[in-house]
């Protein structure tokens, strides 16, 4: 029988809670194991018993078992009313199982917040699989029985629970009157389809049923006991659960420790985010601005274009004019060229004399030269002939002495009876034998050596022959030859080869150096007495002095000869008879040493049967001295063994060294990545902030382009104001109405906002990755709170008495706390690298900060210079308000002149003088004067007047006007004009000059204008002369060009591009030559951080080789302990040879003594003639006989055991000297290899 059912959140289902999946989990009856299990169907939040999730698993359910559906689930409480199971429907009605499970008003525990954080529940999300495995009940939820007051089991008669009540199996939910528990009582009823007729089958039935529970009452007893015998031990187990909870408070402390921490850090990446937030606004600002910037760049590219266009104009008529000047130079080069041919001509027949007189002195140089080789051929060949002869009669001597040393011992020494001397005398005569053939070994190597030497002589004589005997050999030349020759080889005799050919030598220098003397005294003879001789002369007398030369080359080629063929002849009789007397030498010693070995080998033979004697009597010695041996051996074993072990461990040790080598050359690797990664975003920021710079510089050329253009707008408006003066001085000559006014133009000026561009993309990626790392550690200590929750829930349930199963699940439960301590550990050392992580990116932030601070500093003087240009700006457009007003006073004073004139012409015809006609005369004549004066400075005027003194003549010009106004305006013949104090008119001189005051002001005032612009363009083409000068000494350029450029207030408007032009020059050589140093200094980090790593590797290397010497150390100290230890088993092996020596000799003596006894007895046998039964205390010779055979058997087991047992102990000892030269061999591979690693690192 089984009965289940699904657990879902559907509508009039189980159990309706938003954390109930469709298919949450399944409840079912197991007829087998007679329980109720619970299984999950992969559900998201989980089924938890006890708060121990079940997951990929099957948990049964015992009475009082607490469950939650979801992660917060409401608690149930399984409840199962125990009743007695029948197979069949019985005939007496049967009340309903009420298997229920009752939910319960219970307070989840919470964490302790430390530090005044409020307490939380971590929600839990575990991935299930989909397969399902019956496994026991876990120890968490506990093997005790509810209590009666929790179960409400009803006591019911047996009689009365026989029928069952047939209804359909549900869940129901009973909310009793308590409104904090409510009940979910889940009733599993139905009808039983068993037939009723097989009543045998059930009586069998009910008796296995009664021996089931007969059974289990047994089993229950044994579990009382067991109950009963472990009662003692839950003291224990209630102090290691102490314990446990104890590193469980432990553990929670530090997981709310690193919540603490995670808690800040997450705090710290908010306000990160937020200044990236507010870096971003400002770059898309900046972008604007850079955007307006752009636009006003292509409008000054424009106009940058047209002066280009003009320049081009200009360079093409430069190139015309060149290339006319280049034909008439290429005209003059073909001339020069004609003349050089000529010269050319003269210089080949020239050079065709000295060529013939050279070929006769090189015919001359080499039959000296065929001279000189037949003579150090000779001299070779004598030279080699005595250094043999040489070479042979010393190494014949010594080794005539050696032999005779060799055999002298012999005859005045005894051998001894030791089998070791004859052994050692015989391995001398064998070395000596040996060291005699490399002996002459080595002499032959060194007459080959000599015969070396002779050559390397001869080459040098023939080199300072051939040096001395050149084209243009001087006097003073061969006299430094022939004393180099002379001091070459001083020793050299006149009979020696090499003194023979260090004569003719000598000869021939003398005579090379007659025949150059001769030839210059007959050249300055011939220069002192005939200025004019012929070369027919020169010639002869150059015939004649070959003439003498050949006949001495002749003279000298038969002395060779001579001397060829008696060194020939010497050198023959001299190798005959000294092979001949070495051969027989020779012969004569080998013989006499093949008698010595041969007397030799029979001496030995001799020795060694006189000791095979010897050592049949010393085995018996042996036998007290092999249990020594044995124990040494032993000992020495152990410590062999030992020593294996330390150089196991030394190996091992040295095979971790070498790991964590490896992993700290990964580790400075990837440090190196990271360096050359953040040497890149340094290289980006340095490019960002040079482009800025750029853009800076841009700006302020465009200044400077708009100050320059701002000046000429004021000498436009300064042109159009003289030009309204002159309409004004028109206009009041014709009388017109209104004076015209004057609209000022203003300027308006756009500030400029520097542009920063800042890298913030690897920041907001780097903080991305920081987030998910920490959402990782979230995830991993939600986890870690997840086992220590199933952990409380089980220590919770452990009360009473416990089982063997509760055992093992406690060890099993010690084993995950363990584990779960060290992957707290890992956790631990995971968020101390997080937090390293946090601490470099936080380095790197505040390093992007000071960058920005750096920008920001850099934009901060940008906009002072911004300011500055704009206050100048300011200053010009209040002098031009000020030029405005000024113009606009001389408006007025004009009108007030007009006006003057006018009531003046007014009184005039009032007056209606006389002299009216004459004053109109006098003033057209002085108009004429005017033009005529006018016409006179337009024609004597220079090309391009000068703006000062045009602005001079203009106002010399208006103070004329003026004047001839006021003298035409007033009338000659009335007197109280013309008196010196008038009473009506002494403020008009006054008032004129009034009115030529705010002129003058206004001239004053542009000249200090122009003059202040002059200043400052001065000033900052100083200040730029001198900063180019400075760099261009720290640079170390020396182009002169460089530094000798015009400057921009003195040069003229069509002079002012190729000005500028040189400046670009400059400033691109400036920055050719710092991106140089720059490559330089970055080859220099690189170089500088190559010697870093190499200085970390020989650090390394340092610290592995005290290691190894340490190892070495200890191998040597173990190595003397074994050489003391073979040196004292060797001793040992001495005294027991010098032991069995003088058991030897007693047994000799011994042996002699009995045999004179017997002797003695058979004379006195003989000379009594009595039978051998008269003699008393004699034994039979039947019975020693028997005796000495059996003693001489004995003896001779025993020898063989000996010999055997000092074979096995030689062959120990081969074994342990093999050992220590293994070690040794090891230990110098060590030290070779340790070198090995140093050398290279410090390659």
């Amino acid at each position: 029988m089984q009965v289940s059912f699904s657990i879902s959140s559907r509508q009039n289902e189980s159990i309706n809670s938003p954390q109930v999946d469709n298919q949450h989990a399944l409840l079912e009856y197991d007829d087998e194991q007679r329980c109720f299990i619970v299984k999950d169907l992969n559900s998201s939040t989980g089924t938890y018993v006890h708060d121990c999730r079940v997951q990929n698993a099957a948990v049964r359910l015992v009475n009082g078992d607490i469950i939650r559906f979801g992660c917060n689930g409401l608690p149930l409480e399984f409840r199962m009313e125990q009743t007695q199971e029948t197979s069949m429907p019985s005939i007496y009605q049967k009340p309903t199982n009420s298997n229920s499970l009752q939910l319960i008003s219970q307070t989840i525990p919470s964490r302790r917040a430390t530090s005044g954080l409020a307490t939380y529940q971590q929600p839990i999300d575990v991935a299930q699989n989909p397969g399902f495995t019956l496994r026991t009940r876990p120890s968490s939820v506990g093997a005790k029985k509810p209590p009666t007051s929790t179960t409400n089991i009803p006591s019911q008669d047996s009689t009365s629970n026989r029928d069952p009540q047939v209804r359909s199996n549900a869940w129901t939910i009973n909310h009793s009157s308590n409104n904090g528990r409510s009940v979910i009582n889940g009733n599993f009823t139905g009808e039983l389809d068993i037939s009723t007729h097989d009543t045998s089958d059930i009586t069998n039935r009910v008796d296995l049923l009664e021996r089931e529970v007969k059974g289990r009452d047994a089993d229950i007893r044994g579990i009382n006991d067991r109950l009963r015998n472990l009662e003692p031990l839950s003291s224990s187990f209630t102090n290691e659960v102490r314990t446990l909870k104890s590193e469980l408070d432990k553990a929670k402390r530090e997981k709310l420790a690193a919540s603490n921490l995670i808690t800040s850090l997450q705090r710290d990446l908010h306000i990160k985010e937020s200044d990236l937030a507010k870096v971003t606004r400002e770059i898309e600002g900046m972008k604007n601005d850079s955007r307006d910037k752009d636009l006003r760049l292509q409008s000054i590219q424009a106009k940058l274009n047209l002066l280009r266009d003009r320049n081009r104009a200009e360079e093409e008529r430069v190139t015309k004019e060149n290339e006319l000047k280049i034909k008439a130079a290429e005209q003059q080069i073909s001339e020069l060229k004609e003349s050089v041919n000529r010269l050319k001509i003269q210089l080949q027949d020239t050079e065709s004399q000295l060529l013939r007189l050279n070929q006769n002195e090189q015919k001359l140089k080499e039959e000296g030269e065929i001279v000189r080789r037949q003579l150090v051929e000779a001299q070779q060949s004598e030279t080699k002939l005595k250094t043999n002869f040489e070479d042979s009669e010393k190494k014949y001597n010594e080794f005539c002495s050696k032999v005779w040393k060799c055999f002298a011992v012999d005859d005045d020494d005894d051998y001894d009876e030791d089998q070791h001397n004859i052994v050692e005398q015989i391995e001398q005569l064998k070395q000596h034998l040996t060291q005699c053939q490399i002996q002459l070994g080595q002499q032959l190597e060194q007459h080959a050596s000599s015969n070396e030497t002779l050559r390397d002589l001869l080459r040098k004589f023939i080199e300072l022959l051939t040096n001395a005997i050149q084209e243009h050999a001087t006097v003073e030349s061969l006299s430094q030859v022939r004393q180099q020759i002379v001091d070459l080889e001083a020793g050299a005799e006149d009979g020696t080869l090499a003194g023979m050919f260090k004569r003719a030598a000598l000869n021939v220098i003398d005579c090379h150096v007659k025949l150059i003397d001769g030839i210059n005294h007959l050249v300055s003879q011939d220069d002192d007495q005939q200025g004019n001789r012929s070369a027919n002369k020169t010639f002869e007398l150059i015939r004649r002095q070959y003439e003498d030369l050949q006949r001495e080359k002749d003279s000298f080629a038969h002395e060779r000869t001579s001397h060829e063929e008696r060194f020939r002849s010497e050198l023959e009789n001299l190798t005959s008879e000294k092979d001949a007397s070495w051969q027989q030498r020779f012969n004569d010693e080998c013989d006499r040493l093949r008698q010595q070995t041969a007397q030799l080998q029979s001496d030995y033979d001799e020795q060694v049967r006189s000791l095979s004697d010897r050592l049949a009597s010393v085995t018996a010695e042996k036998a007290e001295y092999f249990q020594r041996w044995t124990t040494l051996q032993t000992e020495s074993s152990q410590q062999i063994d030992d020593l294996s072990t330390k150089l196991r461990q030394c190996q091992r040790q040295l095979t971790a060294e070498n790991e964590k080598q490896s992993d700290l050359s990964d580790i400075h690797e990837k440090q190196r990545e990271e360096l050359d990664r953040l040497e890149k975003e340094k290289n980006t920021t340095i490019e960002d902030l040079t482009a800025q710079i750029e853009v800076y510089k841009g700006q302020i050329r465009q200044f400077s382009k708009m100050i320059v253009q701002l000046e000429k707008n004021l000498t436009e408006e300064q042109e159009k104001c003289v030009k309204l003066q002159t309409d004004l001085d028109n206009a009041n000559k014709k009388i017109k109405g209104k004076p015209p006014t004057h609209s000022s133009s203003s300027t308006k000026h756009v500030p400029v906002i520097p542009v920063i561009t800042t890298a913030v993309t690897d920041v907001s990626n780097e903080l991305q990755a920081h987030k998910t790392r920490i959402q990782e550690q979230e995830q991993i200590i939600v986890s870690l709170r997840r086992d220590l929750a199933g952990m409380n829930a089980r220590l919770s349930d452990v009360q009473g008495e416990l089982s063997d199963k509760q055992k093992r699940t406690l060890e099993k439960n010690d084993t995950t706390i363990r584990d779960q301590t060290k992957e707290l550990s890992a956790t631990r050392v995971k968020l101390s690298k997080l937090s390293d992580i946090v601490d470099k990116q936080a380095t790197k932030i505040e390093s992007l900060q000071t960058e920005l601070s750096k920008s920001k500093i850099l934009a901060n003087q940008y906009q002072l210079l911004v300011d500055q240009r704009q206050a100048d700006i300011d200053r010009l457009s209040k002098s031009l308000e000020q030029t405005s007003s000024v113009v606009q006073h001389v408006e007025k004073t004009n009108f007030e002149e007009g006006r003057v004139t006018h009531e003046l012409v007014a009184i005039g015809a009032q007056c209606k003088g006389e002299r009216h006609e004459q004053t109109i005369g006098r003033q057209r004549e002085a108009l004429n004067e005017l033009r005529a004066r006018i016409k006179s400075l337009e024609q004597s005027r220079p090309a391009n007047p000068s703006y000062e003194k045009t602005l001079q003549q203009v106002v010399s010009l208006k103070r004329d006007l003026a004047e001839m106004r006021a003298r035409q305006a007033l009338p000659t013949d009335l007197p109280y004009l013309t008196t010196s104090n008038p009473p009506a008119l002494t403020g008009q001189p006054v008032g004129d000059t009034s009115c030529l005051t705010p002129e003058a002001q206004k001239v004053i005032e542009e000249r200090t204008a122009h003059m202040e612009t002059m200043n400052i363009l001065q000033s900052c083409d100083e200040l730029y002369h001198t900063f180019a000068r400075k760099v261009v000494r720290l640079l170390n350029i020396e182009d002169d060009t460089v530094l000798h450029t015009s400057p921009l207030t003195v040069a003229a408007s069509n002079e002012r591009y190729a000005a500028l032009q040189q400046r670009q020059r400059m400033i691109d050589i400036l920055l050719q030559r710092i991106e140089i140093l720059h490559d330089r200094l970055l080859r220099k980090e690189d170089l500088l951080k190559d010697y870093e790593k190499d200085l970390g590797k020989l650090r390394q290397a340092e610290i592995a080789l005290r290691e190894r010497d340490i190892i070495v150390q200890d191998l040597e100290t173990d190595k003397r302990i074994r050489d003391d230890e073979t040196l004292h088993l060797r001793n040992t092996l001495k005294d027991t040879q010098n032991n069995l020596n003088r058991e030897k000799r007693t047994n000799a003596t011994i042996k002699l003594s009995r045999n004179a006894d017997l002797s003695q007895s058979n004379d006195l046998i003989r000379r009594t003639g009595g039978p051998a039964s008269n003699l008393h205390h004699h034994c039979p010779p039947d019975d020693t006989t028997g005796k000495v055979q059996t003693i001489q058997q004995d003896m001779n087991q025993k020898l063989s055991r000996k010999n055997y047992e000092i074979k096995t102990l030689k062959q120990e000892l081969h074994e342990a000297l093999d050992t220590l030269s293994e070690q040794s061999n090891k230990v110098r591979l060590l030290e070779l290899q340790s070198m090995d690693t140093s050398n290279n690192i410090i390659s």
